[in-house]
């Protein structure tokens, strides 16, 4: 049986598949040094709503000082990248062999030799759930996608994911509107934003706690 359910973290939303920790998806393969990583290839990009966050908890701060700490991140006007490993001499190893696979669906097939800084082999991301990324809390692969397509409450799920990223990027517009008329900026202004982000009221999104989603596990193995 998998389940797909709402896990709220301090109020933070997320989506929960429980069949994340025996990943079998495509692009949860890894061709890096980095195994057992899941479909953490990606480099997350923290938003000033995410940032903001961060600064109201000594817990978070802690958080938000590991993320920039993080040797290959970069510090952008109005966001915070996160970049990660890329083995990038066995990624040209399979593409001169031409030993990658084919599929329709996938352009990027450097996800195979990617991994988050913050995962870890077999454990999964190493930061809070409130301190992700919307992509990082919402992301289900395209495999459980396809099977839960068919049941009745995965429009319901996709389209309250589709009004909560609406809402994160009116709330990020505002906070860069709001810095942009200070002519405040990360990267030139890092801790006067940090105490401008702390002292700023943080606005709340009430995130409805749906009935999880029960699939038949034998969709999902083919068996």
């Amino acid at each position: 049986m998998i389940k797909i359910y709402v896990d709220l973290d301090h109020n933070i939303p997320r989506y929960v598949c429980t069949s994340c920790s025996s990943c079998d998806s495509l692009i949860g393969k890894s061709f890096c040094k980095v195994k057992n990583r899941g479909c953490c290839w990606y480099f997350p990009k923290f938003t000033l709503i995410d940032i903001q966050r961060m600064t109201k908890t000594p817990e978070g701060l802690q958080t938000l000082n590991r993320i920039i700490s993080s040797p290959h991140t970069q510090i952008y006007n109005y966001f915070i990248h996160a970049k990660g490993f890329f083995d990038e001499s066995e990624y040209k190893k399979y593409i001169d062999g031409n030993m990658l696979p084919e599929v329709d669906y996938l352009e990027d097939y450097t996800i195979f030799f990617r991994s988050c800084p913050f995962v870890e082999s077999g454990k999964g991301c190493t930061l809070p759930p409130r301190h992700r990324t919307f992509v990082c809390n919402f992301f289900l692969c395209k495999e459980i996608s396809e099977i839960a397509e068919s049941h009745k409450l995965f429009q319901i799920y996709k389209e309250e994911s589709i009004r909560y990223s609406r809402w994160i990027d009116w709330e990020n517009e505002n906070l860069r509107h709001f810095f942009s008329q200070k002519k405040l900026t990360l990267q030139s202004n890092f801790q006067e934003v940090i105490e401008e982000l702390k002292e700023l009221e943080l606005s709340q999104y009430e995130f409805p706690c749906f009935e999880p989603i029960i699939l038949d596990e034998s969709w999902y193995r083919g068996s």
